[in-house]
């Protein structure tokens, strides 16, 4: 085998650094001891900490583990929205007021594993998930119709349907013989 010599990033992303075909769907991990609630990542604080809401409607204080940090981030990566399986740290105390309690990521779901975990763990109620989800926050944006407009556009067109509907205006679109325009109704520029 050649020797990497060069581009310092390449050797990790190597096919033999991963183990196994990548093509197999990997195996769905649920949880399995009441220590392990699912919970969603609601903002990333930075040194392997972030927030996450669980399924007990509490906030907790999540440490992202080594396993989830550098060379294993590839496939697992944080974002606010993530569905996760936090473990609870059962053997510490409860916090001081004011503090967070801790937990540790366990598993990160990906957008096909959501729909596998929602049908493999129907009695958790996975509607307040979906509502915050990530992915489907601007989903709905397609079925609202906008328009622009000032109050003087909405004035001008009350005023020409009221105009049009009792015969009153006409619409002209031929072009006025003022100082710009020639008789062949050509348009000089330099009078403009």
């Amino acid at each position: 085998m050649v020797k990497n010599k060069g581009g310092g990033n390449h050797k990790h992303m190597a096919r033999k650094s991963f183990g196994g075909d990548q093509r197999t769907q990997n195996k769905l991990r649920i949880a399995e001891d009441e220590c392990e609630i699912y919970a969603q990542v609601e903002k990333l604080l930075g040194n392997g900490m972030c927030y996450v809401e669980c399924m007990d409607n509490v906030k907790r204080l999540c440490i992202i583990r080594g396993k989830f940090r550098g060379r294993g981030k590839r496939d697992n990566t944080l974002a606010n929205g993530t569905w996760c399986l936090i473990g609870l740290r059962d053997y510490l105390s409860t916090p001081a007021e004011g503090k967070l309690q801790q937990c540790d990521l366990l598993e990160v779901y990906s957008s096909t594993d959501k729909a596998r975990l929602r049908a493999q763990v129907p009695a958790a109620d996975w509607n307040k998930f979906l509502s915050t989800d990530a992915t489907n926050s601007f989903g709905n944006l397609g079925d609202i119709d906008l328009e622009f407009t000032d109050d003087r556009q909405e004035e001008y067109k009350k005023l020409m349907e009221e105009q049009i509907k009792s015969g009153v205006a006409k619409l002209d679109l031929s072009v006025g013989n003022d100082e710009s325009t020639d008789e062949d109704g050509e348009i000089n520029i330099d009078d403009i």
